[in-house]
């Protein structure tokens, strides 16, 4: 387990950070420390809504502020064919570091580990174990672990480190059965991804759990789903830096965020035989603490306390939310339930439909989107629970639901929770964090919705009925100033079977939504929303620095419409069997910047679609038809944007330019669904020509070659959902590839002589020409010749609404 040597720059003094809202007096064993995690939610529902004028000076001032904090969007691992996850390898660090970005030092005299746990074992209390416990010497103020030298190894730490954990739980606690340290430095416990792997890391030693949060894994004993933390070994000879420290225990606490589903922080140590350290994960990032004497008084007593805390019989002590928990059989879950918040304010729990959830995040620092499927008990309905960690700057989620009430297309609120805890709470701040530092509020919004995306269509009616319907939710959106911002795939959801016209396909997602003014004025509030490959050419180019006049508006969500109806007519066929993604798309996302905006650009142009996917072989004429109506339509609007930020001369003559064509916005909408009623008049006269369901040798629904993302019903990506592949023009090719390559890795690394992975050679595409009706298309015009952007830099300077840009002490390079 060695590591390179690398030290974190030191940063400038600050004044100490109280760890807690209480005043620490007299001795440092004497304190109280912070609130401990609150395991009851806050009041629901959000403040009185506000009238829309102050609303929208409310909401600008507050994307201006958070647009200024954000950064561009990393790559992660795509289509990764995976053995082994290890966070000790070049590659998994360097994602793990573009992760996490940056981490908050507290400074040497920082009181937030000592602190912590004062409930759970006295000062008292700790004298005694320590004069009582023979794991102790008290006469010498030391630990019976290995004294230091030069020759010292890992392993000679092991089994003293275990024997001394397992002898604080059983001093302290009556009943230890539920708590376990464990010797796992040669265990592999393995991992889960957003792909199929067989990844998997070692910990040095782990405390097994039991109980309501916790689950064996499908085939050991031990895994990341029930230990409830961890603690890694080094000595001191070994040079180790604190920057590789907190990349492999970051790799740890990522795999318990994804395992154990209701995880609100992780805390693991760091432990030497002279030292110990405090790494604190959450949704804002990570902070960790100076090393602290093990041996003498103050450190072992804030040792016990917090191996005490971190393993704690009390599962939100150790940051698990207690109003999600299992009923575990035989060591595996077999149902549970989920307690929220009415709208009266009054406790109300409902049954877990499905044990996981079904949609999922997979990073630590993000909004850390987590759905659940939940069981109305009184009316037996199947609802949606979505819990997110939303930026501090950002107006939350029932906000635009409320706006959205009773819209037609878009999935309705049943009741919020607008505040379930904050991270700074968690890192015992008081009034003033550090400036690096973001704080994230958790949030929990009950929706009438299954949450089954439109890709689990059955029929080609089923499909165009659904998208058709959400799209005027989303103009009735829009007519309300509240722009949507992230249209893909899974934020359509299908409606209730047997819905009414109006309710057969239904807008979701309203998390990232924003006040849209529809003038230029809001151009620059919150930027790059939507998911790369769904993503309009408009904000493709003004993210990667190539255009910045133009706002971002309903125009630009009406194209990713377009492009999550191509996603589905290319990757499946009229009866829902998948097939294998036409390279066309699946180069959206990868060629990023201007090959992308390019590319899109000659694909609305384009009369035809591609003869080498299959489409027109597996779709009926009527939705060949729509798509490229549909295609013709948007190549106008997106001809006028372009003709709109190249003439204009001023913000002034913009903002005319701009308000005339978004004054057409009912025109525009009406063009669009008549485009889609058409489509199913045609479906229901019995004059389309169906193509024949393939059989079961033809149909590749369960080809190896489906995304794997594409599984769950909603899945949550930060990733770029439809890349398979890496490519070298791409600003991010580098770390998409070590991405991959730490993947791949094996225990000890590939053999010298393997082969690189094979990867098949880009097919070329014949494209056939598909006449249509000239009466449903608009004309295709040629887009006039972008104006180069005075003093822009031409790299990716794109913003997300869910990373804010941090100034902390970042790694060395």
């Amino acid at each position: 387990m060695s590591v390179c040597e690398r030290d974190l720059p030191v940063p400038p003094d600050a004044p100490p950070v109280p760890a807690s809202q209480q005043t620490i007096t007299g001795s440092l064993d004497d304190t109280g420390g912070p609130p401990r995690t609150p395991t009851q939610s806050r009041p629901t529902a959000t403040v009185t809504l506000l009238k829309d004028k102050d609303i929208d000076t409310r909401l600008e001032k507050a994307a201006i502020i958070l647009a200024t904090k954000q950064k561009p969007p990393n790559a992660t691992a795509l289509d990764v064919q995976t053995t082994r996850l290890d966070p000790q390898v070049k590659e998994g660090k360097k994602v793990l570091e573009k992760e996490l970005e940056t981490f908050t030092e507290l400074p040497e005299r920082s009181k937030f580990a000592s602190s912590l746990y004062h409930h759970l074992a006295s000062s008292e209390r700790i004298d005694d174990f320590l004069a009582d416990t023979d794991v102790y010497k008290k006469a010498k103020c030391r630990w019976a672990l290995p004294k230091s030298h030069k020759s010292l190894k890992e392993e000679c730490m092991y089994e003293p480190l275990v024997k001394l954990l397992n002898a604080i739980f059983q001093w302290f606690w009556s009943e230890t059965n539920t708590r376990k340290a464990v010797d796992t430095h040669s265990t592999r416990l393995p991992h889960k991804e957003f792909v199929d792997t067989s990844n998997y890391s070692r910990p040095d030693i782990t405390v097994k759990a039991q109980g309501p949060s916790f689950e064996l894994p499908e085939k050991k004993t031990i895994g990341y789903s029930n230990i409830i933390t961890c603690f890694e070994v080094k000595v001191t000879n070994q040079g180790s830096s604190v920057a590789e420290e907190l990349l492999q225990l970051a790799g740890y606490a990522r795999q318990i965020f994804i395992q154990q589903p209701n995880r609100r922080f992780v805390r693991a140590l760091i432990i030497t035989e002279q030292s110990f350290r405090l790494f604190h994960f959450d949704r804002s990032g990570v902070q960790y603490t100076q090393a602290i004497n093990i041996h003498e008084r103050t450190g072992a007593h804030t040792f016990v306390r917090l191996v005490l805390g971190l393993s704690s019989q009390e599962e939100s002590d150790a940051g698990l939310d207690t109003s999600i928990q299992w009923e575990i059989e035989n060591g595996r879950k077999v149902g549970g339930h989920l307690t929220t918040r009415g709208r009266n304010n009054t406790e109300v729990k409902y049954r877990l439909a499905e044990v996981d959830p079904v949609g999922l995040s997979y990073k630590i620092r993000d909004r850390g989107v987590i759905c659940w499927k939940v069981i109305d008990t009184t009316s037996g309905d199947i609802l949606l629970v979505k819990e997110t960690w939303r930026a501090e700057n950002r107006l939350s989620e029932d906000f635009y639901h409320e706006k959205a009430k009773a819209v037609p297309g878009v999935v309705q609120m049943i009741s919020f929770e607008y505040n379930r805890g904050e991270t700074k709470e968690f890192r015992g701040f008081d009034s003033s964090p550090p400036h690096e530092f973001h704080n994230r509020i958790a949030g929990r919004v009950v929706l009438d919705t299954h949450g089954k995306s439109i890709k689990h269509f059955k029929s080609a009616k089923e499909l165009v009925c659904a998208l058709r319907d959400a799209i005027e939710g989303h103009k009735e959106l829009s007519m309300r100033n509240a722009l949507h911002g992230r249209i893909t795939l899974d934020n359509v959801v299908l409606g209730k079977p047997d819905a009414p016209p109006g309710y057969r396909g239904l807008l979701m997602g309203l998390d990232m939504a924003i006040v849209n003014k529809m003038d230029a004025s809001n151009f620059s509030a919150e930027p790059m929303a939507a998911t790369e490959m769904y993503q309009s050419i408009t904000e493709i180019r003004r993210s990667h620095g190539l255009i910045d006049q133009l706002p971002q508006g309903y125009l630009d969500d009406l194209e990713s419409f377009v492009y999550v109806l191509t996603r589905i007519m290319y990757g499946y066929d009229h009866t829902g069997a998948e097939y294998d993604l036409s390279m066309t798309v699946k180069l959206w996302g990868l060629e990023r910047g201007r090959n992308e905006a390019d590319s899109k650009s000659d694909y609305l142009r384009s009369n035809w679609v591609d003869l080498g996917c299959g489409v027109q072989e597996r779709w009926p004429p009527s939705c060949i038809e729509l798509l490229l109506g549909f295609k013709r339509f948007l190549n106008e609007m997106n001809y006028e944007k372009m003709r709109i930020a190249n003439q204009s001369r001023g913000t002034k003559e913009m903002n005319k330019a701009w308000k005339a064509l978004t004054a057409q916005l009912p025109v525009q909408y009406r063009t669009v669904l008549d485009l889609f009623d058409t489509a199913i008049r045609k479906m229901e006269s019995g004059d389309d020509e169906i193509p024949p369901s393939p059989g079961p040798d033809e149909s590749r629904s369960s080809s190896p070659a489906r995304d794997p993302r594409s599984s769950s019903p909603f899945m949550v990506f930060n990733a770029h959902t439809s890349s398979p592949f890496s490519n070298p023009q791409s600003p991010d090719y580098e770390l998409q590839t070590d991405a991959r390559n730490f993947l791949k890795r094996i225990p000890m690394g590939p053999p010298d002589d393997q082969p690189k992975a094979k990867r098949g050679p880009g097919t070329p595409t014949l494209r056939s020409r598909t006449r249509t009706p000239r009466s449903t298309l608009l004309r295709s015009p040629e887009l006039p010749p972008m104006r180069p952007v005075a003093g822009r830099n031409k790299s990716s300077r794109s913003h997300t609404l869910d990373r804010e840009k941090d100034q902390s002490v970042a790694l060395p390079k």
